[in-house]
């Protein structure tokens, strides 16, 4: 059985998911990463929001996040 995620502040299951967005989607870039021509260093956001005391958890790409840092510390 799959337990439901919770709330990191008040333990309410009543979570909706979503992403941050500006004028655009909101991004977040490591410290010290090298810039690559083929790959950006901008790692997607991702979030819940909860329904009962509006707290939002974000959560980034950590895939891409560590294939970036793997990445700088080669160069």
């Amino acid at each position: 059985m799959t337990e439901k995620k919770k709330c990191i502040r008040c333990g309410s299951t009543q979570l909706a998911s979503g992403w941050a967005q500006s004028t655009g989607k909101m991004y977040f870039r490591p410290d010290k990463v090298s810039f690559f021509a083929l790959k950006t260093a901008d790692l997607s956001v991702t979030g819940m929001m909860c329904l009962d005391c509006g707290t939002i958890e974000l959560v980034g790409d950590i895939k891409k996040a560590q294939s970036l840092i793997k990445r700088s510390k080669v160069t």
